[in-house]
């Protein structure tokens, strides 16, 4: 009889099933406006859930490196992914983006385009030009090869620890141009925006990684962004196609 008893409560008693944990996802700052929503749509689908980290890639990767339990990065460009394929066997790569770069400058300036940036800087009228600091930054590597290319030297540099900082010294007037990611800047507000040819730098071209032993849930993000729903939404934010 004591027997049935503790049978009966076993099959009453609530069973708690532990909530799975969310998946650390590491995310280039380029990203930081167009990533949000695609994962909250992927988690509404799917009960998955995701922790988001943004900051410049390289900084990113010698954090993975380090021991940082990312299952996903989102890289801006190809070189810091065939960086940590090489030291870490059994990872996954995939181009999703290609990034774009702009001059950003408050809507009364001046300068109109690198031409005109060229010139005040020559005349010595820019106190400072932001850009993301480049030996961390893919975005500010390739603000500097825009800057070589158009003959732009002895530029008054200020370094963004990541573009999106870089973008913040223009908008809250710490810098008076900057040369910033393209998606970040058009939804920026209150800034002239000039996109600058791809022609004009290297390639940025935006790379996933899938790290060893990734849950299925990473794995399914990286499917959206680099799918069909993920690039019209990429595309729309004014990235390229990889």
């Amino acid at each position: 009889m004591l027997r049935r008893l503790f049978l009966l409560l076993a099959l009453l008693w609530p069973i708690t099933v532990p909530a799975a944990e969310p998946v650390p996802v590491a995310a280039a700052a380029d990203l930081r406006l167009v990533l949000p929503p695609l994962v909250a749509a992927q988690e509404q689908r799917t009960g998955a859930r995701y922790t988001l980290s943004f900051g410049s890639s390289g900084q990113m990767v010698q954090q993975a490196l380090n021991g940082a339990p990312f299952q996903l990065l989102l890289l801006a460009d190809s070189a810091l992914a065939q960086r940590l394929a090489a030291a870490v066997p059994g990872v996954e790569r995939r181009a999703y983006a290609l990034g774009r770069l702009a001059l950003v400058v408050p809507q009364g300036s001046a300068i109109r385009d690198l031409n005109g940036l060229k010139a005040a800087i020559a005349a010595g009228r820019l106190r400072h030009l932001a850009i993301a600091n480049p030996a961390h930054a893919p975005y500010g590597a390739a603000a500097k090869a825009v800057l070589a290319g158009a003959g732009i030297t002895a530029a008054p540099l200020v370094l963004g620890d990541n573009v999106a900082q870089a973008l913040a010294f223009v908008t809250n007037g710490a810098a008076d141009a900057g040369i910033v990611a393209l998606p970040l800047a058009r939804a920026a507000g209150g800034l002239r925006v000039v996109p600058i040819s791809p022609s004009l730098h290297p390639p940025l071209v935006q790379t996933l990684v899938i790290m060893p032993g990734a849950a299925p849930a990473a794995r399914a993000l990286a499917d959206t962004i680099s799918g069909p729903q993920g690039r019209a939404a990429l595309a729309a934010a004014g990235f390229g196609k990889p």
